[in-house]
């Protein structure tokens, strides 16, 4: 360990000679890293606004329960928002009394309704109930509706079973397209690194002839691949820098109605960038690894 440490400077600087000596293969390897991290740049933008959409969408998922007529006195709603709250899953519990029910109603259906207001509004009082995970809306919505003073319990049914399989499919889907853009940058960058080692083997074979180690050959490559990572992540990072910024503002941060708000550009692009740079080092990385691994076995 002493001696990797002691050799790193040499190495560090070795890998940035390589760089400069084979710059036709460098910049190669940088553009298929750039072209690559671009793509994911536009992919984590998208996924990151999509999650943020879901999430709102999932956030409003509420179970709407109509309490029973002669739950009107403060202490006996405020005992049955408390029953409420106990039940697993529940997030929150919003009070909306009979007056608040007839102003959504009257929005809902017209202003045909007004006619209730005051002493003649025959509504009860109701809870909005907010759910931790839009999954279990229908389990929480049945155990509500066994509860001694709720008269009904709705949420939406299978419209709102239907969103949330869209929500789970969406953010399954974004996991698949960062395991498949990461396979990619890894054999883009693993096949350019490949013909990099094959250029040099008479080099790597002299290490080897004056009894070099593995690790010794391989360090300098492995950082050869993270500094092309991070070179080729320069492009990417400035087009998210000042293009997300652009869009956002363009767009008046939402993407038709509020209820699909864009993440704002601070410190989301930030965050982005920070993605892309420590993805194209590692994945540069990773693929000088296993590269040089499988060259060195095979001239065993």
């Amino acid at each position: 360990m002493i001696s990797f440490f002691r050799a790193l400077p040499k190495h560090i600087k070795t890998a940035f000679l390589s760089i400069f000596r084979h710059l036709a293969m460098s910049l190669s390897a940088i553009s298929a890293v750039t072209v690559t991290l671009v793509l994911f740049a536009v992919f984590l933008i998208i996924a990151g606004n999509v999650s943020l959409f879901a999430n709102n969408i999932e956030n409003d998922v509420s179970i709407h329960v109509v309490l029973k007529e002669n739950i009107e006195k403060q202490k006996d709603i405020e005992q049955a928002e408390q029953e409420i709250k106990q039940i697993n899953g529940v997030r929150r519990v919003k009070f909306s009394d009979k007056d608040a029910e007839l102003e959504l109603m009257i929005k809902e259906r017209g202003e045909e309704l007004e006619m209730y207001r005051g002493k003649e509004n025959p509504l009860s009082n109701a809870f909005f109930v907010y759910v931790n995970n839009a999954d279990n809306v229908e389990k929480v919505t049945e155990e509500i509706k066994k509860l001694d003073f709720v008269s009904d319990a709705v949420y939406g049914g299978s419209s709102v079973k239907q969103m949330v399989q869209i929500i789970n499919m969406v953010r399954t889907g974004g996991s698949i397209g960062v395991l498949l853009l990461t396979l990619l940058a890894l054999f883009l960058i693993s096949n350019t690194i490949k013909m990099t080692i094959y250029a040099r083997n008479t080099e790597i074979s002299i290490m080897r002839n004056v009894g070099a180690a593995n690790w010794y050959i391989k360090v300098p490559f492995m950082l050869e691949g993270m500094i092309i990572g991070l070179l080729g992540s320069i492009l990417p990072c400035l087009f998210v820098y000042f293009g997300y910024p652009y869009l956002y503002e363009v767009m008046g941060g939402q993407l038709v109605t509020s209820m699909f708000s864009l993440k704002e550009a601070v410190p989301f692009v930030a965050q982005v960038c920070g993605d892309l740079t420590l993805f194209g080092m590692l994945v540069g990385l990773i693929g000088s690894f296993f590269s040089t691994g499988k060259y060195l076995r095979w001239k065993r």
